[in-house]
């Protein structure tokens, strides 16, 4: 019991089991009961044990290899190339990994924690970066010391590796001094061509030699294989070296660009941080589908219930570098739009409290009291942030009021709107206001003296609130780079797990042959293969 206590397994157990029981209980459990306290002090406990018999294990061996090596920097280099570093490492990483991609949403303001998981977690999550994984200084920590890890393994190993596959140490000759090593078979052998041959048609490169009426083969093929571990290890390396560009680099905030409007500044983190893109994005046009719309066009039939209700929702946007329009897209939910190394995701929509499109009928007022109809001067549209010219006048919108009866409610889509356009005419500025109800705007008209010399009068022909579109812009400059270290990874996966590196020593005396096999994976079924097929060719070949 006591030597699986001690186990560096028994820590890695405990460490998983003690991890998941804190996840579920801070994230799955409303209310913790009596049943988990007591798992989650069973777990504790087992995992102080684990954790306590490790490190003094650990410090044990740390004294040993330091007495051993008689220098610090030896017993550094044995340190970092530790499997049991590595290990540790990556479950710490799958952990953080876990809670920041799935438990909690990253890069919010304080607010959400604290309505989402209470007072105590929001303060905790906070202080430990939780909010913040991916950019935190320990995150970034393990990456660096994985990254050295694996370095480091990868140069303790590999000489041996590359002394044994391509260097003098190899044994090219089945000798009496490398039998007593490579422990070969005995097999009859009736010519040996047919061992070339056969050697040749498996894909081995043979060398032969001839001494003393003896003939010395050796067959080799597959060697690089030996490779495909350090060419993973290079890929890794090249991963982690593009997510600690993002970490370092990289960056995540939110754009909100009222319709029509252009827009460069980005809010980062819980604390909005103003942070000033290399180029601006303009919002063309902003779109709700509601299910309605959606079931047309896919010629589908929707509930009646349901047809107003909101599906989807999609933006028109333009990307403007140095004042010219460089790229344009839509984009919508799931569907995000990327210009260079930056992915731009639709992420929410509200209203501004802004005027996205009025209709405005000018009446003559003069004329309007004999006919009606021939006092409609004509019909402009005017929207935020535009100037709209009109015979001889330019109007503006002022000021905008989305409910005059309920502010509030304006903001939540109840319409009832009041608008105030700026209007120069003649080189003097008037103030007029368009209200949703005619009446209300007659009335109006009637209690502003300012107007009395304003020929018009101004009534509202449809209105369409200005909506922003919220934009989640992510920035991850190491993505090419993760790329790149995917495709070697792939390489190096195949050269490892699909090729073999496998060598057969042969020494014919007469008709006997002796025989050794080495493969890096599945020598014994090799080594049956190779003589069945062999056995094969002396029944049914040339010699038989």
């Amino acid at each position: 019991m006591g030597s699986i206590v001690q186990s560096f397994g028994f820590f890695v157990f405990t460490l998983i089991l003690f991890a998941g029981v804190v996840i579920y209980g801070l994230f799955h459990l409303d209310e913790p009961n009596l049943v988990y306290w007591s798992v989650f002090g069973i777990s504790a406990l087992l995992f102080c044990l684990g954790l306590g018999a490790t490190l003094y294990r650990g410090f044990k061996d740390l004294v040993k290899d330091y007495r051993r090596h008689g220098n610090f920097w030896g017993f550094l280099y044995d340190f970092f190339a530790s499997l049991k570093l590595a290990i540790f490492i990556m479950l710490l990483l799958g952990i953080f990994s876990m809670l920041g991609s799935t438990y909690i949403e990253q890069n919010q303001p304080f607010e959400t924690y604290l309505d989402r998981f209470g007072p105590t977690k929001a303060v905790w999550f906070w202080k430990l970066w939780l909010n913040d994984v991916f950019h935190s200084w320990y995150y970034i920590a393990l990456i660096v010391l994985l990254a050295i890890n694996l370095i480091v393994c990868s140069i303790k190993r590999l000489p041996r590796i590359w002394r044994q596959t391509f260097g003098s140490e190899r044994i090219l000759k089945l000798d009496e001094k490398a039998e007593k090593h490579l422990k070969p078979i005995n097999v009859r052998v009736k010519d040996p061509q047919d061992v070339i041959d056969l050697l040749i048609k498996k894909g081995f490169k043979v060398y032969k030699e001839e001494e003393g009426g003896k003939i010395y083969l050796f067959a080799e093929k597959g060697r690089y294989s030996r490779l495909g571990v350090y060419i993973v290890h290079i890929a890794l390396l090249v991963i982690m070296l593009g997510a600690l560009i993002d970490a370092i680099f990289g960056v995540r905030g939110f754009l909100p660009v009222p319709e029509g409007e252009t827009s460069n500044i980005m809010l980062v983190g819980p604390e909005d941080r103003r942070v000033k893109l290399p180029f601006a994005v303009h919002l063309k046009d902003f779109r709700i589908i509601t299910y309605g719309e959606e079931a047309q066009q896919k010629g589908i039939k929707v509930a009646e219930a349901f047809k107003d209700a909101v599906a989807s929702y999609q933006s028109e946007i333009e990307i403007i570098n140095s004042g010219k329009k460089v790229a344009e897209g839509i984009v919508e939910v799931n569907k995000p739009f990327d210009f260079k190394s930056y992915r731009i995701f639709q992420a929410s929509y509200g209203l501004t409290g802004g005027v996205g499109e009025m209709g405005v009928v000018v009446v003559d007022k003069d004329k309007a009291q004999k006919d009606a109809k021939e006092a409609i001067v004509g019909r402009f549209t005017v929207g935020s942030g535009k100037v709209t010219e009109f015979k001889d006048m330019l109007i503006s919108v002022e000021r905008v009021m989305l409910n005059i009866h309920n502010p509030q409610a304006g903001m939540d889509g109840e319409l009832a709107p009041a608008v105030v356009l700026k209007v120069l005419w003649k080189r003097k500025a008037y103030n007029v206001p368009v209200v949703y109800d005619p009446q209300i705007t007659v009335l109006v008209y009637s209690e502003v003296k300012e107007l009395e010399d304003f020929p018009y009068v101004f009534f509202m022909d449809g209105f369409v609130p200005q909506f922003y579109s919220g934009f989640q812009v992510s920035f991850h400059p190491g993505t090419n780079i993760i790329w790149l270290g995917s495709i070697i990874l792939v390489l190096g996966m195949a050269v490892a797990f699909y090729t073999v590196h496998r060598k057969v020593w042969v020494r014919i005396e007469g008709d006997t042959a002796k025989i050794a096999f080495y493969s890096h994976k599945f020598r014994e079924e090799f080594k049956r293969s190779f003589l069945r097929e062999l056995e094969t060719v002396h029944l049914h070949g040339k010699g038989g």
